[in-house]
């Protein structure tokens, strides 16, 4: 599995950003985590967070892959949880690829989807509370622990593209939107490591175009009509996708 990515931070007043991600190539593992930004009403640097609990994903990832080079992300996402100690709280998303079986586990609405042949075939739930109010890793009281993540299993063939993203992407990108940006360039796949990177950034760009309308019919639009909330236009956000692709062994 090849796997590139691109980021863009909600602000220019905060140019870490909230989100964090990584790749682990070696052990074609991916994962994104989206902090909450109401930290930073307290003083707090929202970042932070899901900053240290990625660099603890990936610590953790080096020393529990087993013999077989096997990641267990629901081990992993325990003890990245347990070792990040600041305050503040995030989403999480970690996938791992095994032959042709990806496990992943999923806290909150960062998540991803699995293309085949440009067509969506799967697709992670989100998990939220309320409104605006996802699921949320953290430290201290009245927040998730790991014991809530989803826990994901499904068969990938080779060609089959992955997209990861905090809700930046899917705050304001509709499905059939994302698999047109993604059939179109199916033919480029071949290139793959530079082209992937490319993919991702096309992706989040969009993206932010998106977030950016008044007008438009966004899946977050869509999403506040659930809760009698009437708007249009997108959500500006920090914007953080990975494309991954499954080519043969």
């Amino acid at each position: 599995m090849a796997a590139g990515s691109f980021y863009i931070p909600g602000s220019d007043k905060v140019p870490l950003g909230e989100d964090a991600h990584f790749i682990c190539r070696e052990e074609e593992t991916i994962g994104v985590a989206d902090s909450v930004g109401s930290w930073a009403k307290k003083g707090i640097d929202s970042g932070e967070y899901s900053r240290q609990l990625v660099r603890n994903i990936e610590l953790s990832i080096q020393k529990q892959k087993d013999q077989r080079n096997k990641v267990h992300p629901m081990k992993v996402l325990n003890e990245a949880y347990f070792n990040t100690k600041c305050q503040g709280s995030s989403t999480a998303c970690i996938l791992t690829l095994t032959c042709d079986i990806i496990y992943a586990v999923n806290v909150g609405d960062s998540g991803f989807v699995v293309l085949r042949d440009g067509v969506i075939v799967y697709k992670s739930e989100i998990q939220q509370k309320g409104f605006n109010y996802p699921f949320q890793l953290g430290y201290g009281v009245k927040l998730d622990d790991p014991s809530v993540a989803q826990e994901i299993k499904a068969t990938v063939k080779i060609g089959d593209v992955i997209v990861m993203a905090t809700d930046g992407l899917f705050d304001n990108v509709h499905n059939h939107e994302l698999e047109k940006l993604v059939h179109d360039r199916l033919v480029d796949l071949r290139k793959l490591g530079t082209f992937l990177k490319m993919l991702a950034q096309k992706i989040a760009e969009y993206a932010l175009q998106k977030s950016e309308s008044k007008t438009l019919y966004t899946p977050f639009a869509e999403e506040c009509s659930k809760f009698n909330k009437y708007r249009l236009g997108g959500k500006r956000d920090d914007i953080t996708v990975i494309v991954a692709h499954i080519f043969p062994p």
